[in-house]
Parts: structure tokens; sequence; C-alpha cells
């Protein structure tokens, strides 16, 4: 039965009574989410254990009953990100989509893969688990050079990552190329998927890693042959700008950035750089800034939107409760752990 419809790629689909289910069970599940009170209550725990109790009230789980340990808390997180990617899959009709946030992943476990096997290490304990290929096919893959079951996006740049390495020599290159690489299949599959919101959530965030590429680029003295490299294919802003505004004042590149929808938050974090020499501030401001973006997926009623602000949210969500867990083993201020935390969805 027909409830409603959907623009996708200049196509109007039907929404039919799948999406009805999906962003229902979204809708509960979001009662669930750590707000801010919950996440008071980590910082203000006498100790990380307590601070510990909180998520397992929450429902997060691991493999373990042994909770004694507090370091355990990594192990919570990671399987409760398997778990959101495993419901979302389950539930969304059109699951593939997705993939387009799992890439990340791969790509990552890529790097890792990659660099153990040319300096000899044992790096296992880096891999991530929700890729869109399962850790262990992703090792088979790579330790026997078959590459024939890997998108053409990310065959060719773990071809070219062998082939620089063996004449280079830097680890360096594989991060360069696999990151331009991760963005590229983003940036391809969010196109191709028709959804307005997913292909500005992947331009936003190409555009808000160039200006962080650029402004660490600038203190580190690189030049403009080398910052061309490393700048991530696509997102709205132009490599001249970068190119241009690379030697010399910040000013001409504020005013340009000023113009964007995200140019304060930028100035912002901008300006606290150039004081400070960190880019902390600015990665929170940025990381605001796009879940402002994801909290409109709050008034849609139907579609792949809430189910991928869930996903975001959920993010965000472990991405804090390890910034805690963290400060309050290495007995970090309670202050300071609040100025790291990012905005929640809820």
């Amino acid at each position: 039965m027909l409830i409603g419809s959907l623009q996708k790629g200049g196509r109007v689909l039907a929404v039919d009574t799948q999406y009805a289910y999906a962003v229902g069970k979204i809708r509960a599940l979001e009662k669930r989410l750590l707000d801010r009170s919950r996440m008071e209550r980590m910082i203000d725990a006498r100790s990380p254990e307590e601070a510990l109790k909180v998520l397992l009230e929450a429902g997060y789980e691991s493999g373990s009953d042994d909770y004694s340990d507090v370091y355990e808390y990594e192990s919570l997180l990671k399987n409760e990100q398997l778990k959101v990617y495993m419901l979302l899959k389950s539930i969304a009709p059109e699951p593939e989509v997705f993939d387009i946030f799992l890439f990340q992943n791969d790509y990552h476990n890529i790097k890792v893969l990659l660099k153990a096997e040319f300096l000899d290490q044992n790096c296992d304990y880096m891999l991530i688990d929700t890729g869109t290929i399962p850790v262990a096919e992703l090792k088979k893959m790579i330790g026997e050079r078959d590459l024939t079951r890997m998108t053409k996006t990310m065959r060719n740049a773990v071809e070219e990552s062998i082939d620089v390495f063996n004449r280079t020599n830097d680890p360096q290159d594989i991060d360069i190329i696999l990151d331009r690489a991760s963005f590229q299949q983003m940036q391809e599959y969010a196109a191709s998927s028709g959804y307005k919101f997913v292909f500005e959530l992947v331009q936003l965030m190409t555009d808000l890693t160039n200006i962080k590429i650029f402004l660490r680029g600038r203190s580190t003295g690189k030049k403009w042959d080398s910052l061309q490299k490393i700048l991530l294919p696509g997102g709205s802003i132009d490599k001249r700008v970068f190119i241009e505004n690379l030697e010399g004042t910040l000013e001409s590149f504020v005013s340009f950035i000023k113009s964007k929808p995200y140019g304060s938050i930028c100035v912002d974090g901008i300006e606290n750089f150039n004081s400070t020499g960190s880019l902390s501030k600015f990665e929170r401001l940025t990381d605001n800034y796009v879940m402002s973006y994801i909290k409109k997926a709050k008034y849609v009623a139907l579609g792949i939107e809430p189910l991928i602000a869930y996903l975001w949210a959920k993010e965000n969500e472990i991405k804090n409760a390890r910034i805690i867990m963290v400060g309050k083993i290495n007995n970090i201020s309670s202050e300071v752990i609040r100025e790291r935390l990012r905005e929640t969805y809820v």
C-alpha cells in the first residue's frame, strides 16, 4: 500500500510500508540513546568502574560476562557498533545505502593489513569488524593478492598503494592513497543512491575534511604539489581555493569560507587553531555541525534519512562514551572531558 513518496535522483519513488516499520523501529530506539544527563552521570562518576555501569545500564553488551576490568569498555563499544550496523542492515528496505558509511572501515582495515605486512607487525587489534567486507575475507584478499571481489575503486587503490610503497618505502603514501579512494568511493555510491540527504552529507564530510587537511598542511609547511596529492576528491570547494591560500595569511581563505553554510564554525575553529596550534576545537565544532545536519532527519516521516541519522547518532554516542571512559581512566578533569564531548542527537 502506497503511503507517500520520496524524491530520489529526479524520480519520484513510492515509499511503501517497509519504511513505516523501519522508521517506527528507529523512533523507538532513539529513546534509548544516551542523552546529556546520562553522559553527565558518567562524567561525575567517582571512578571509571561507576562510569562503565552507566553503559551497561543502557544496554551495552560484550561477549564476556566479566565487567570487573574497566578496560572492558572498548569491547562494549565495538560490540555496540556492530549491533547497530547489523540491525540497520536487517530492517532497511535498501540496506546497500549503508555501505556508503562502511567503506571507511574497509579502507582503514586495508591500511592496517598492508602496513602490518610491509612493516612485519601484528596489528590485528586495530581491525574493525564493521566494514562491507568481513575482516577474515579481507585478510585473505590482501594476503593472497586476490582483489577480484573488491570494487574497482578499492582494487585500484590497493594496487597503487602496493606499487608506491615498494618504490618509496613510506607508509604515509598508503594513508594518502587509501583516504582519497575511500572518499571517492563514498561519493560514487552517494551519487548513485539518488538520495539528496546522503549526497549532501558526504559532500559536507569532504569539505570539512579538506579544510582540516589544508590547515594542517599550512602548519607543516607543505607545498602546493604535496597538498594537491592529499586533498580529497569532490566536495564543493575547488582545489584551487586551497592551493591559492596555502602561503601568506589566512585572511582571504577565511573571507571565502564565511560564505559557506558552515562558515561561522570554521572561522571559530580556525581562529582557535591559529592561537593554539591544535585542531581539536575545529574537529569538535565540525562534528557538531554535521550533527546539526543529521538532525534534519527528525522531521522526515518516511525514508532512509531517519535510519542514517540513527547510525550517526550511535557513532557519535560511542565516540562520546570513549572520550569519557578514556578521561576517567586517565584522571582527566570533568571540565576538560565536557569540553571534548560532541553534541548529542537527543
